[in-house]
């Protein structure tokens, strides 16, 4: 009997803005994966991020208002055994890899293990998890956030981003910690999401031993303490005003503020895309035929203060 042909997987994982949601949209309209199912979790009351890769593609599945590997795990699963049969079946067309992209906050510890389990275990298997890093930022986060160390611990490749962006010493500072904290996994640069898939798979095809902690015991997720999320609407400004308002959110929050991200709508109708992290903000338009959401605002997700409180601040226009 011929063995079982299971469907691959690539983990797409990364702390919060490292730049993954850029990657995946890229890798979706490419070759390599043609065909793939893109699976999308994130954390926050509102979802975005499958809104800006739902024309690269066939339609992605969003896990709302939770993390992979807590809340919403359960419903990884189910999802990924859905779409299994579904395909099976023929209810949906045929997809050749499942990407699944989690949030920024989530430890890849328990999603590997998961994944490894009952019906998903035997009809899907992990090819391997490719892990964003950011260039600038990263160092300081991995020694802050269990969540990123743990990102770092489990990749087979890591993705080192917005390297255009980085200053020699932290480009520097950034490939030391990585040689430090994960020695052998491959690492690629990438400015601006200009790593191809195809140079991506070619990394996985040479990928080291097994990812930690996948033939383990029960496994609990690590996380950053305190973390919480809020989404602010937004609606009505003109350009000028949404940047003087997020400038203002930025500078009043710096010390609190993980990731802003989010659909607004401008009083002239039109529709753009804002992301932050600490020191860096960009606001850009939507992309041509993206969806919108029934919400104009930004997702925000903080530690040391409720985001709450920021999201409030910023929808009354001060911070």
């Amino acid at each position: 009997m011929a063995p079982r042909q299971r469907v691959p997987i690539l983990l797409l994982t990364g702390f919060l803005g490292s730049g993954k949601t850029s990657l995946l949209a890229r890798w979706l309209r490419e070759e390599s994966f043609a065909g793939a199912m893109a699976i999308v979790n994130e954390m926050g009351e509102v979802g975005i991020d499958d809104k800006l890769i739902e024309t690269s593609s066939d339609t992605p599945v969003l896990l709302d208002n939770g993390c992979a590997c807590c809340a919403a795990g359960e419903d990884l699963s189910a999802t990924l055994e859905r779409l299994f049969f579904d395909r099976l079946h023929r209810r949906i067309a045929p997809f050749s890899w499942a990407l699944i992209e989690t949030t920024g906050v989530a430890d890849p510890a328990p999603i590997l293990q998961r994944l490894g389990q009952g019906v998903v275990g035997e009809r899907y298997e992990v090819r391997g998890l490719a892990t964003t890093f950011d260039a600038s930022l990263g160092p300081f986060q991995v020694t802050i956030h269990p969540e990123c160390r743990s990102q770092v611990d489990h990749a087979d490749v890591i993705v080192l981003t917005k390297v255009d962006a980085a200053s020699a010493p932290a480009l520097a500072e950034s490939q030391e910690c990585l040689a430090a904290l994960r020695p052998g996994a491959r690492v690629l640069p990438s400015s601006h999401a200009d790593l191809s898939a195809a140079a991506l798979l070619e990394a996985l095809a040479g990928r080291r031993e097994p990812c930690l902690g996948w033939d383990q015991g029960h496994i609990h997720a690590r996380h950053t303490q305190g973390l919480t999320s809020a989404f602010a609407p937004l609606d009505g400004h003109d350009a000028a005003s949404l940047r003087q308002s997020l400038d203002a959110a930025l500078a009043g929050a710096q010390d609190a503020l993980l990731r802003l991200k989010g659909l607004v709508r401008l009083a002239n109708g039109d529709w753009v895309v804002v992301q932050a992290t600490p020191g860096d903000l960009e606001i850009s338009a939507a992309p041509k035929g993206a969806p919108v959401p029934e919400r104009s605002g930004v997702t925000i997700i903080a530690h040391h203060r409720p985001a709450a409180d920021i999201a409030a601040a910023l929808s009354k226009g001060s911070c």
